[in-house]
């Protein structure tokens, strides 16, 4: 199988006017054969979470409204970006692992909506249905299931410290709470602040 990176986009990068900009230049100082992308929720979920603080929703029923959001997310986006697939169905997503793709030259940079993993139907990988799971343990789970090699984490803001024990970034809230046990097989994991990217 091809190897794997995987990078989280979180949802809040979507409001960054130059996204398309920094995140191109990004792939091309930091070149690999198959990118694929999970994107987070943000303001889009952010909302979600403000109409349960007026009117508390079930956490299962609000888990999975947000997963369901977070097509929107991902076919968002994939119109700021341009020139990146989006991968909508099982089926597209064997497309970089099978056929003419598999040896292809070009890097492969993919959105994946992350639905097609996580959906009511399928196992969680273990994850409970809950608030406290956000789209950083989704891209982790997701990472694991494609033996990705490496999780790159976009977020708006650095890691606090100076210190990436994933535990600790857990407690201070930078990730969620069930990140770090799904990340420690990932082989490399690495946070960027795209917003101060150069």
């Amino acid at each position: 199988m091809k190897k794997v990176r995987v990078i989280k986009l979180g949802g809040s990068l979507l409001t960054m006017p130059n996204l398309k900009q920094k995140f191109q230049k990004w792939c091309r100082e930091n070149p690999h054969p198959l990118t694929l992308i999970i994107v987070g929720g943000g303001p889009v979920v952010d909302a979600v979470r403000q109409v349960h603080q007026a009117n508390p929703l079930s956490e299962r029923f609000a888990h999975w409204v947000c997963i369901d959001l977070l097509r929107h997310t991902a076919r968002i986006a994939h119109e700021i970006l341009g020139n990146v697939d989006l991968y909508e169905t099982k089926d597209d997503l064997q497309q970089p692992f099978s056929g003419s793709k598999v040896n292809s030259p070009t890097p492969i940079i993919a959105i994946v909506q992350v639905g097609t993993c996580f959906a009511r139907m399928y196992p969680n990988m273990g994850l409970p249905e809950s608030w406290d799971v956000t789209s950083d343990s989704l891209a982790a789970a997701f990472s694991q299931m494609y033996a990705a090699e490496e999780l790159v984490v976009m977020k708006s803001s650095d890691a606090p410290g100076d210190n990436l024990d994933l535990e600790l970034l857990a407690d201070a809230g930078f990730v969620d709470p069930y990140f770090a046990d799904l990340a420690e097989d990932i082989d490399q994991v690495r946070f960027v602040n795209l917003r101060a990217f150069k």
